[in-house]
C-alpha cells in the first residue's frame, strides 16, 4: 500500500481523519480536488499489491471517518480485519460509507463477474487501459485525472489486480460464511450508471447487510466529477 496525507489548511491540528481508500489503478489525485470539511485532515490509501500500510499516526485523531471506493471497500476490509488494527477499528466504530464497491470484488451475484475480471487481468495492456478508464469514468471529460493515472505503468496496476485475483482464488466464498461480517460500514453508494460492477450485483450484496442503501441515479462509477466536497458524499 501507498498513503498521502492531505492536511487541513485551516486547521494546524485537526482532530477527525477521512481515512480513503481509493480504487484499483488509481492515484490520489482522483479525489485531491474534493474540499476537506472544518478541522479535518484527508489520508488516502492506494496501491494494492501488498496489504502493508506504511506508519501512520491514527491515534493523533479523535473522529476516524471511514470512506471507501471500488477495490478500495475491499481493501478496507482487509486491512481493518487485521488482529493487528484492533483499537483502529474502535476508533473507526460503524459509520463507514462504501461507494461503488462491495467486500467481494470478483463473484457473480455480489462484485464483478468472474469471466470479466479474470478478462480485464489478462488483456491488460496500455491500450485497453485507457478504455478501461473511460469505461470507469463515464467518458472523456476528466483529462486531469486520465494524465495522473497514466503516471503508473501498465505493469504495475497489473500486478496489483493479480495480488487481488490470488487473495481471492484462497478466500473462502460467501456461501460458506457470513456474507456481512464488516460492521464498520453504514451506508452504501451505488452508481446506478456503473459499467465497472453491475449496479445490480452492489445492490444484491448490500441488500444483505445491514446498511444504508442511497442509489446515485445517472452516476457511472467514478462518483466525484460532480462533487466539489467530502460532506455531499454522507449527505
Amino acid at each position: 500500500m501507498q498513503i498521502k496525507l492531505y492536511k487541513n489548511d485551516l486547521t494546524e491540528t485537526a482532530r477527525t481523519l477521512i481515512l480513503f481508500f481509493n480504487g484499483w489503478a488509481m492515484t490520489p489525485e482522483s479525489v485531491e480536488h474534493l474540499m476537506l470539511p472544518a478541522d479535518t485532515d484527508l489520508l488516502v490509501v492506494w496501491d494494492y499489491r501488498d496489504e502493508q500500510m506504511p506508519s501512520f499516526d491514527f491515534t493523533a485523531y479523535k473522529i476516524i471517518r471511514l470512506t471507501a471506493w471500488s477495490m478500495g471497500v475491499w481493501a478496507a476490509n482487509r486491512f481493518l480485519s487485521d488482529p493487528h488494527n484492533k483499537a483502529l477499528t474502535e476508533v473507526v466504530g460503524c459509520n463507514g460509507v462504501a461507494i461503488c464497491g462491495t467486500s467481494y470484488p470478483v463473484h457473480d451475484c455480489y462484485g464483478i463477474p468472474e469471466a470479466v475480471f479474470n478478462g480485464t487481468l489478462n488483456a491488460l495492456n496500455d491500450e485497453n487501459r485507457k478504455k478501461f478508464n473511460r469505461r470507469m469514468c463515464g467518458g472523456k471529460s476528466l483529462k486531469t485525472l486520465f494524465e495522473a493515472l497514466e503516471k503508473r505503468p501498465t505493469d504495475e496496476i497489473r500486478s496489483e489486480l493479480a495480488a487481488v485475483s490470488d487473495y481471492e482464488q484462497k478466500r473462502e466464498r460467501p456461501e460458506d460464511q457470513s456474507v456481512c461480517k464488516y460492521p464498520w460500514w453504514k451506508m452504501a453508494l451505488i452508481g446506478m450508471s456503473d459499467r465497472i460492477i453491475p449496479p445490480a450485483n452492489q445492490l444484491a450484496y448490500w441488500k444483505s447487510c445491514d446498511v444504508q442503501i442511497k442509489e446515485l441515479q445517472g452516476v457511472a462509477h467514478y462518483p466525484f466529477l460532480n462533487r466539489q466536497h467530502w460532506d455531499e458524499l454522507w449527505a
